[in-house]
């Protein structure tokens, strides 16, 4: 069973909650605002469109939603839009100068400089998720527990080498069996 995004970050916050972890501050409920909005994609300009297209679509399951071109941009660029989960996409950009690194060399480094930084993505379990994606290749590069907001989080690289950050809540602690 799908759980929509609002009953997802509920349980979330439930579970920093009963964890006794600080949270992050809360969203406003959805009357609160004029305008309300749901992320609905992020788009990344990659040098090599099928190798992403393939990776994303390995790596994290995305279905191919729809692919064109930008005849009043450029002809020769090539738009595909991937299906992440709900109505989450990766909007893939085709055509992007390779870069020498691919990407920032370090999280440190990353954080010098205005811009995006990263897409995240939150999982139930880091474990098999990890396990899955060594199948194709990927190694965190970054793992840290954030104890003050109750996750883990680990850090992997697209192809074209921008930061994908992936968390979980940590695991709960009985504190009767520790007792025992």
């Amino acid at each position: 069973m799908k759980l929509p995004a609002f009953a997802l970050a509920t349980l979330l916050a439930l579970s920093l909650e009963s964890l006794g972890a600080a949270q992050p501050p809360a969203t406003p409920p959805e009357g609160a605002t004029a305008l309300m909005f749901r992320g609905n994609h992020v788009a990344l300009r990659v040098a090599d469109l099928e190798a992403s297209v393939q990776w994303w679509k390995g790596v994290f399951g995305a279905r191919e939603v729809r692919r064109s071109r930008v005849p009043n941009l450029d002809s020769n660029i090539e738009i595909v839009f991937l299906h992440i989960s709900g109505g989450f996409h990766i909007e893939l950009v085709g055509g992007g100068a390779p870069s020498d690194n691919g990407g920032p060399d370090d999280i440190s480094a990353d954080y010098q400089s205005a811009g995006y930084k990263h897409v995240g993505f939150l999982v139930a379990d880091l474990e098999p998720v990890l396990t899955h994606m060594a199948r194709f290749g990927v190694t965190p590069e970054y793992r840290v527990t954030r104890a003050d907001y109750g996750v883990e989080i680990v850090l992997i690289r697209e192809p074209s080498g921008r930061f994908v950050e992936l968390y979980a809540p940590l695991p709960e602690t009985n504190s009767k069996e520790n007792d025992q």
